[in-house]
């Protein structure tokens, strides 16, 4: 059965606005008669509902157009620096932040150490960075959108509450609550998966791909999936831990209290584990330059696989081969057109995307494995802090 809209006048406008914005934010530069002909608004009711949204700030006229007759039309924009949305993301060791405007341009962007990652002092170092970016980039708050915070873990699709993040060894945690007490702001909390899923719906990769998963390894191993245009969250929002796919039942125990999860594999931490492991049997590698192995991070690893080091491209091949058997299972059950694969991953992928298109190729169904596209984020590690700030935006926008 169709849907039918319905509301006051108050709803009627707010939702023509929304329209209006989202049009001139897809399509650029678009006059007013472009606008009315493209909503099925009146010149009248478009040309006020532009008033609007000139008067409060959201966009401007930018020069003319080309005349088809007649006067040439006016074009309008969006304003960049008009109106902001804050995205923090937050890992076991660090939140990394990100300022945009209403057009998507992000306008300032850091990193902050997280000596604890206990909710308190996640809300706390939240609090710090987002009052920091408001004083230094001297921000009216009444021009802040809102603020997205993205985590390593399962968000209740209702609540918005984080259900359980292994990695930060929460359970049941109220952060949107906790950070609303502290700032008189909107907020909203996501899985990081998800969030590089929006970030590369809105701006990246999959702009209009309808079914399509975003994975992201890093401290954890996570997917953000669209079906049909929309994110798909499951029944109560954990859909997408493909961390913790098994891929081998004799393997290390996990977070999430199984065995052999992919997380336990191929993450980055584990990756790191298994290279100081080496370095300290005596493994030949040039990785025995480091006399201390706890000093050895990812971009050592990296580094010395590109050099042409033996040990080195076996573990990041190896991490691939079981992302591989991971994948070619999402490859089977949701049949998507492209997967795209961020975080840590853009650091290496390069080297290992043979292994796992062959994994994939050798596992999974025939005809979807020919036909779903593999790559790796050109947004690369910043997705997942981009897409919460993008989620202000998209309720701004009727998204």
């Amino acid at each position: 059965m169709t849907k039918v809209r319905t509301g006051n006048n108050k709803f009627l406008k707010a939702y023509n606005e929304a329209g209006i914005l989202d049009l001139i934010r897809t399509e650029k530069a678009l006059s007013r008669a472009d606008l009315s002909k493209a909503t099925g608004l009146s010149p009248t009711a478009a040309g006020a509902i532009v008033s609007s949204l000139i008067d409060k700030g959201y966009i401007h006229e930018v020069g003319t157009g080309e005349s088809k007759g007649g006067r040439k039309p006016v074009l309008l924009e969006l304003k960049p620096d008009s109106y902001y949305s804050i995205g923090l993301d937050v890992d076991i060791d660090s939140i990394s932040y990100i300022l945009t405007d209403i057009t998507g341009r992000v306008v300032y962007e850091g990193t902050t150490e997280l000596i604890l990652h206990t909710p308190d002092a996640v809300v706390s170092k939240a609090e710090e960075c987002i009052k920091g970016i408001v004083a230094e980039r001297s921000i009216d708050i009444g021009k802040l959108l809102g603020i997205g915070i993205s985590v390593p873990g399962m968000v209740d699709a209702q609540t918005h509450n984080i259900l359980l993040a292994p990695n930060l060894n929460w359970e049941d945690v109220e952060l949107r609550q906790m950070l609303k007490a502290r700032l008189e702001l909107p907020v909203y909390i996501e899985n990081e998966a998800m969030a590089s899923a929006i970030c590369e719906n809105w701006i990246g990769a999959c702009q209009g791909v309808s079914n399509f998963v975003c994975v992201n390894i890093k401290s954890g191993i996570g997917a953000g999936i669209f079906t049909d245009g929309r994110l798909y969250r499951g029944a109560g929002g954990s859909a997408g831990e493909v961390g913790h796919i098994v891929v081998d039942e004799r393997g290390p125990k996990c977070g999430c209290g199984n065995y052999g999860c992919l997380e336990t594999i191929a993450s980055t931490g584990r990756l790191v584990e298994a290279a100081r492991r080496l370095v300290r049997q005596g493994v030949v590698s040039s990785l025995n330059d480091f006399t201390d192995a706890d000093n050895i991070h990812l971009s050592h690893i990296v580094d010395a696989a590109r050099a042409g080091d033996e040990a080195a491209k076996s573990l990041l091949t190896e991490a691939a081969r079981y992302i591989g058997i991971a994948l070619s299972n999402l490859v089977n059950t949701l049949n998507p057109s492209k997967i795209v694969l961020g975080k840590d991953f853009v650091k290496y992928g390069d080297l290992v995307m043979d292994m796992l298109r062959s994994v994939i190729n050798n596992k999974a169904l025939k005809r979807p494995a020919a036909n779903v596209e593999i790559t790796v984020s050109e947004i690369g590690e910043k997705a997942s802090t981009l897409g919460v700030a993008i989620i202000p935006l998209k309720v701004l926008f009727g998204r």
